[in-house]
């Protein structure tokens, strides 16, 4: 069974529904990270200051077939194939480097 990350990066306004998305498809163990800045253009100015808005980085750990159809329904469901509203990609376990991979990451003591 071959095993692939899912990474979806978006607005963090669509990050419940992305969750939602995934946990449909059976992918409801992810982790979230949050950001801003995350060069997407401009949102708004207003008296000077800019709101660059809020992006969330989903990441899953799924085998391919999922990851993959997750992936789709995404970039599908999200609108993310339009400019600046983000991207859901996949890449393949078995082609990482910089640490040792078996099965799932673990973390031992």
């Amino acid at each position: 069974m071959a095993e692939t990350f899912l990474v979806a990066i978006i607005d963090q306004d669509r990050e419940e529904q992305a969750l939602a998305i995934a946990d449909e498809e059976g992918g409801a163990d992810g982790t979230v990270l949050h950001g801003s800045g995350l060069g997407f253009p401009e949102h708004m100015t207003f008296l000077g200051v800019t709101y660059q808005g809020n992006e969330s980085v989903c990441v899953w750990q799924l085998e391919t077939e999922q990851a993959e159809r997750i992936a789709r329904r995404l970039n599908l469901e999200l609108d993310l194939f339009q400019p600046y509203n983000g991207l859901a990609f996949t890449l393949d376990t078995a082609a990482l480097q910089g640490m040792e991979f078996v099965g799932h990451l673990t973390h031992t003591a």
